[in-house]
């Protein structure tokens, strides 16, 4: 597993809300989405022996950031959301050419996700993206050339800005290494 997966707790998986304060509505309604096999993110792990995973959840206008932990690690874990799935959720100028990136940068041999608030509003149906959100992305890279990959993000990321005024942010990953920022590099 890796920062980003997509984690489908299943009826018989034990978890533990890291924030023992939370509203109970908001537990039941994370025991809701769990139900209904909406995802949670695994997440950076600091913990030994434990299994981090997290999800949001919107709840009279207030955005809860809940952490879980695991005792065993999930069993049912794919790969975080394709960007293309997304794209007719995104801003109508910014659409076309957000295919074109996909298709850019699989060319160079990279696959594109996307995760946090637009990917949250995806799986949830609920209003997680605002006018303010930065579309998050991931982009795996299969090559350690990542010149011409940073050129594409970069491209499109002042395309996005200058035509929806949607930010772009979000993270690397190089074969064998951790995720990275991308607006680091």
């Amino acid at each position: 597993m890796q920062r980003h997966d997509l984690v489908y707790l299943q009826a018989h998986e034990s978890y533990d809300f890291m924030n023992l304060s939370l509203p109970a509505s908001v537990t039941l309604a994370v025991d809701k989405m769990i139900a209904s096999q909406q995802p949670l993110t695994f997440c950076r792990q600091d913990m030994p022996n434990v299994t981090k995973v997290a999800t949001s959840y919107i709840k009279d206008g207030c955005k809860y950031r809940l952490a879980l932990t695991l005792p065993n690690p999930p069993q049912v874990v794919t790969a975080p959301l394709a960007l293309a799935a997304l794209i007719p959720q995104l801003p109508k100028a910014v659409q076309q050419y957000t295919q074109q990136f996909i298709e850019r940068c699989t060319h160079l041999g990279c696959t594109v996700h996307v995760y946090g608030s637009f990917a949250n509003q995806y799986f949830t149906g609920l209003s997680f993206v605002k006018p303010t959100s930065d579309l998050d992305l991931l982009i795996v890279a299969n090559s350690d050339h990542i010149a011409p990959i940073l050129l594409e993000i970069a491209a499109f990321s002042r395309l996005a800005n200058t035509l929806a005024d949607l930010k772009i942010d979000g993270e690397i990953r190089l074969h064998g290494c951790d995720d990275v920022s991308f607006n680091e590099l």
